[in-house]
């Protein structure tokens, strides 16, 4: 139970998540007597006084006996009750209360109503509920108090279950029933519900189909499937309660969603000074669901199953020895061990209506929302904070001591003691379930023990040598209940109150010295308490060690805490060295596992084992059977996860992807959401989760990621791919293509909300115009959309059609015109092409290839087509024929009938050469000057009126090219012979001719391959007759062939063809 002192003004503690400190009751009680007859104004504190009764009066009263009790509480249910019980979260009737009921008590003016934890309703401290059957049909209930410090793990106290073997406990194979409640108020139905979260647990719900005793994450309870606790607690001396008092609970399913506490490995530092006002410095929050009330009365409001929270300043660090000596002057058991101990004090100091019991045990004075423990908080934490940048536990609860038979427990004048959390780190670490590991650098099998490597706990602190947090372990063990250095504090008797120290004296912890204070009870030195009725501290009396420095929003820098009043002095650790770490006794570093969750044996005494597995380290995890682990993280941009076909990875709370790149042929599951924050993920296998958010992630389906690797990626639940995302789609034949396919998991998924661009790669043998490819399928519906893909190239454009339930990428073809440049040559072709788009399938050897470049390709490539060897072909052609026609011209010309040419045979030229240097290729030979030499006449047999010749020469020339054509500028060169043989007979003064002739020539495009060859072969009848007075008519008749060949070497975007045209005529 909290008790409060009483200011209205809240304290709202700082947890790791959220708001929760309360003061909570002691459990310990104190027999106190008060004199019965006139006494000394100063009496001392005798044990063997015990048992006097208080008679009233305002003598000094005698400390005659300490009751040390715990904090936990037992009820009796009846199950009728509960069912009738309100949702508003009135308190559940108890048929019975058993021994050891405290709970948190406020000071005054506060209530139990202002006590109560107001923040968020999840903070990460829970009720613990134990339920045993009652043959009624009623149920008995044990409550206290925990701390969860990781999903699996509660820290609470022993002896809320040390009256059973730790094997005992675990509803789900056959024991114990035990759980943890974390809201704010557990017996308050939630939302939407008509019943209670603690009544579900206890009892199951009909409408939901749930037996009692079940996990319901939706209402914040958890079962527990494996308890240990300390071995110590049981020893005669600690009476269950007093040292070894710890405890760890396993719950059989991750609480993801609730926040989980930092824990301090080390003990506090002494502080160099203590004041009247403050203490030690150190500011605590309390905190717990146990019995409420005010601190003038004590706990007596029952257990209403709200956490409440409450502030004090944190009075020693010190052994119950060290206390009963102080007070007692001795110790009849001998308990050495530490603990961390706060009292109760009374606002009301200086005024008649304090109360007489309150001699303030460790110096300091009430805070205002001051508050001390009851009944139903053990197990609760002890929370540092305003001392670091975070808050962190501490201690836990184990009870509280009340000196005088008078005072009700948990009143002012009690005190409350914490085992230290710095004494049992060790075991602590070695029961909790929870294991952070991760892999080595290098590649390796995740079934391969060598490969895996124990990570540090995130929630495990130490103080680091500049007094700052720092993320650690201890070099020590932990000393348990034989750790009693580095004490602080003071303990005293003020008041009227005398110990063995004497009265108004205070009992410095640290130095071992007496301190006077002669002002009396909270004063500093000779001065008076005020008499306000309330507290007043002031700069003057305030001591700040142990302070951070706080912003305005009340949290400190991380990182820079600033101690002020004196340098800490770290205790020395006492413990043996550490051993080397293994999987079993938690240590960070260990080897030789491999991370599977494993259920434990509850009868045997083994416990669970849990992974939270993070690869960070450069190198490929490959995954090829099946494995559980609680929560996976890849972070490390040279790490990468690789699940095989045969492989599964499952999640039981979540998967975060920050970095790296994750491989999934076969499957991965995840109870929680998967985040990708950047990095990729690739395969054809299927990922599981409610959500799949990819921020800045890279997603590619396919056997390997790769471009050209296609395949379906499967996506079971949601998927949210944000504007960051990118898509890389491979392109194979129509229809072909990687795909994301989304399907339901359940009513509310199998929906695509996207975002993000596209990248798409493709092979140029496979793409083609007015292929569809369908690369996205949601089963339950798309939403959003992608952005508008690039242009593949200057003719091919990717367009996107949407329907409800599906994405298609369109490959669409734009027209070539709009490419090709403004020459004619350009644009005839591209006409051309644009009208033969739809038989371009036939034609994929010209689409296929040019459809996929750009501009300045096509362009180039359509110019390289144009046959620029026509025009050479129209020059040689009209050259060939010309000189025949020209060669006939000159002989009718030179006919002389007085000059008769029969009986001769006339050789013009050199034919023969000619006929020799053609044969053995005219372009490798020099030229020949044929036509220079002078014709040869030599007489022959042969009438008189007839004539023979032979002629023959070479023929060079050059034509323009088409206007049209570029480049343009230049002529087009050819050359070759020509070969003549002809008949002529004399009549009168005419003649009449026959002959035959071959003319060859050839001809190269000016600054391109493309050559042209022509040859001509031809008779010709010619005939010339006088008219006499000097005039005379002749004609020719020309029959022939012109044999044409033309050759265009080009290159077709990449590729070299040669294009050879032939034609006769």
């Amino acid at each position: 139970m909290i008790t409060n002192s009483g200011a209205v003004a809240r304290v709202r503690p700082y947890l790791l998540a959220s708001a929760a400190g309360i003061g909570l009751l002691v459990g310990g009680v104190a027999q106190a007597a008060i004199a019965d007859g006139p006494v000394d104004t100063a009496r001392r504190l005798d044990p063997a006084e015990a048992g006097l009764e208080a008679q009233g009066g305002t003598d000094a009263l005698r400390i005659t006996s300490v009751e040390n009790v715990r904090h936990s509480t037992d009820v009796i249910f009846d199950r009728t009750q509960l069912q009738d019980v309100p949702t508003n979260g009135a308190p559940i009737p108890a048929n019975a209360t058993v021994e050891d009921v405290r709970q948190i008590v406020i000071s005054q003016p506060g209530t139990p109503t202002t006590a109560r934890d107001t923040g968020p309703s999840l903070n990460g401290i829970g009720q613990m509920i134990i339920s045993t059957p009652n043959p009624d049909g009623s149920v008995g209930l044990g409550l206290c108090t925990g701390s969860l410090i990781n999903p699996r793990t509660v820290l609470f106290a022993a002896h809320c279950v040390n009256t059973r073997p730790a094997t005992a406990y675990g509803s789900g194979s056959g024991g114990v029933a035990i759980g943890f409640g974390f809201n704010a108020s557990n017996n308050t139905s939630l939302p939407g519900g008509t019943s209670t979260p603690l009544l579900n647990w206890l009892f199951g719900s009909v409408a939901a189909g749930r037996a009692p005793n079940l996990t319901s994450t939706a209402e914040n309870f958890y079962t527990v499937n494996a308890v240990a606790y300390n071995p110590l607690s049981l020893a005669p001396a600690a009476q269950g309660f007093l040292f070894g008092d710890i405890a760890i609970a396993s719950l059989d399913t991750p609480a993801a969603n609730i926040p989980t506490w930092a824990i301090l490995l080390s003990a506090l530092p002494a502080p160099t000074s203590i004041t009247a006002a403050n203490g030690t410095g150190y500011h605590v929050a309390l905190s717990g669901y146990g019995r409420n009330g005010i601190g003038n009365v004590g706990d007596t409001g029952a257990i209403d199953f709200r956490r409440r929270v409450a502030e004090n300043w944190l009075g020693a660090l010190t052994s119950f020895n060290t206390r009963d000596t102080a007070i007692f002057g001795g110790f009849t058991v001998d308990r050495p061990q530490n603990l961390y101990w706060l009292d109760f004090d009374d606002p009301r100091r200086g005024t008649a209506s304090a109360t007489v019991f309150d001699f303030n045990l460790f110096r300091d004075n009430a805070l205002p929302n001051e508050g001390t423990t009851a009944g139903g908080d053990s197990g609760g934490p002890l929370i540092l904070d305003r001392t670091f940048a975070r808050q962190i536990a501490i201690g836990v609860l184990s009870g509280g001591s009340r000196f005088f038979a008078g005072s009700p427990f948990s009143t002012y004048g009690t005190a409350s003691f914490y085992q230290p959390i710095y004494l049992y780190w060790d075991w602590i670490a070695a029961n909790n379930p929870y294991r952070y590991v991760g892999a080595v650098a290098g590649d390796g099998n995740w079934a391969d023990p060598s490969r895996w490597i124990s990570l540090q706990d995130p929630n495990y602190f130490i103080i680091g040598p500049n007094g700052q947090l720092v993320n650690g372990v201890p070099t020590a063990l932990g000393e348990q209940n034989l750790g009693s250095s580095g004490q602080f504090g003071q303990i005293c008797t003020q008041g009227g109150i005398a110990g063995a120290i004497g009265s108004n004296n205070c009992l410095d912890l640290r130095t071992n010295t007496i301190v006077p204070t002669p002002g009396g009870i909270g004063t500093s030195g000779g001065a008076e308490l005020n008499n306000g009725g309330e507290s007043s501290i002031t700069a003057g009396t305030s001591n700040s060690f142990g302070t951070a420095t706080i912003t305005a929003n009340d949290a400190a820098t991380p990182g820079a805490v600033t101690l002020v009043g004196g340098e800490a002095e770290n205790a020395p650790q006492q413990g043996a060295p550490l051993p080397p770490a293994t999987i079993a006794n938690g240590l960070p570093g260990a080897r030789n596992f491999v991370p599977n969750n494993s259920a434990g044996n509850r009868l045997t005494g083994v416990l669970p084992r849990y992974f939270d597995v993070t690869l960070s380290a450069n190198g490929t995890t490959t995954l090829d059977t099946a494995v559980t682990i609680d929560r996976f993280t890849l972070n490390g941009a040279g790490a990468r996860l690789n699940i095989t076909s045969t492989g599964s990875l499952t999640s039981l709370i979540n998967v975060t992807q920050t970095i790296g790149t994750l491989q999934v042929d076969g499957a991965l599951n995840s109870v929680g959401d998967f985040l990708l924050m950047t990095g990729g993920i690739n395969g054809t296998g299927t990922i599981t989760a409610p959500f799949f958010t990819s921020v800045l992630g890279v997603i590619s389906p396919g056997a390997t990621g790769s471009a050209g690797s296609i395949g379906t990626l499967t996506f079971r639940g949601n998927i949210v791919l944000t504007s960051g995302n990118s898509y890389l789609v491979d392109l194979g034949a129509n229809g072909v293509s990687d795909r994301i396919s989304v399907v339901a998991n359940g009513a509310t998924s199998g929906r695509a909300n996207i975002g993000g661009g596209l990248n798409l790669s493709w092979a140029p043998a496979t793409l083609r115009a007015g292929n569809t490819y369908t690369i996205l399928q949601a089963q339950n519906g798309v939403t959003g959309a992608f952005s508008a893909p690039v242009p593949i190239s200057a003719i091919l454009t990717p367009r996107l059609v949407q329907t409800a339930t599906s994405v298609q990428l369109v490959i669409g073809a734009g027209l070539y015109r709009n490419v090709a440049g403004s020459g004619a040559v350009q644009q005839g072709f591209a006409q051309l092409l644009d009208q033969n788009r739809l038989n371009a399938a036939a034609l994929d050897s010209i689409y296929g290839v040019l459809d996929l470049q750009n501009t300045a390709t096509i362009r180039a490539t359509l110019d390289a087509l144009a046959p620029r060897n026509e025009p050479l072909l129209y020059g040689i052609a009209t050259t060939a024929v010309d000189n025949s026609a020209r060669f006939h011209r000159d002989r009718l010309a030179q006919f002389d009938a007085s000059q008769s040419r029969g009986g001769t045979i006339a050789v013009i030229g050199q034919p023969l050469q000619l006929a020799a240097a053609n044969a053995s290729t005219l372009q490798g030979g020099l030229p020949v000057q044929s036509d220079a030499a002078p014709a040869r006449v030599t007489k022959a047999n042969l009438p008189d009126d007839v004539g023979v010749y032979l002629a023959g020469g070479y023929i060079d020339g050059s034509s323009a090219p088409s206007r049209q054509l570029t480049p343009a500028g230049g002529r087009d060169r050819f050359s070759g012979f020509h070969i003549v043989g002809g008949i002529e007979k004399d009549f009168g003064d005419g003649m009449i001719g026959l002959s035959f002739g071959y003319t060859e020539l050839n001809g190269t495009v000016n600054g391109l391959a493309q050559t042209t060859r022509g040859a001509l072969y031809q008779g010709t009848l010619y005939g010339l007759t006088g008219l006499g007075g000097g005039w005379s008519i002749d004609g020719q008749m020309n029959a022939g062939l012109f044999d044409s060949t033309s050759v265009r070497n080009i290159n077709f975007v990449g590729n070299n063809f040669r294009l050879v045209a032939g034609n006769s005529a």
